[in-house]
């Protein structure tokens, strides 16, 4: 789904009720979560783009308090991912990222003589022949 210029207008305000600049962090329009961030998103998670058209078209012309209220109680899919949205571009976004001091997730290597002893010693091995065992709920 490519965003609107209708959907990107309304998601702003939105975004920055959600998550507004403060202690040294931007506000979630500020890093451009309505704008590149949002496409950085949708690409990512197809499926939130008609989520998000459901939630404009149900709370469009509203303030931003009464739209994130309302669309909570109309339709909670809808309102799931606005927040999914609005946080995945945000905390994806390389500012927020440096701010954070986070780097993203990094390869650890695996060095062969740090084998843990339980595996060595041969405690899972009857997980591994046996497998789950699936127990149906009573």
């Amino acid at each position: 789904m490519t965003a609107t210029l209708e959907l990107r207008d309304w998601l702003r305000p939105l975004a920055d009720a959600l998550i507004p600049a403060g202690d040294g962090m931007p506000a979630a329009s500020a890093v451009g979560v309505a704008d590149a961030q949002l496409d950085l998103v949708l690409h990512a998670r197809p499926d939130l783009g008609r989520h998000l058209g459901r939630a404009l078209a149900l709370t469009d012309g509203m303030a931003p308090a009464e739209a994130l209220a309302a669309l909570a109680g109309l339709d909670p899919t809808a309102h799931g991912a606005l927040l999914e949205a609005v946080a995945g571009g945000y905390y994806a976004h390389p500012q927020v990222r440096e701010l954070l001091g986070y780097d993203g997730q990094q390869p650890v290597p695996v060095r062969p003589e740090d084998y843990p002893e339980y595996l060595a010693d041969g405690l899972l091995e009857h997980v591994v022949e046996r497998g789950p065992v699936y127990r149906p709920a009573d």
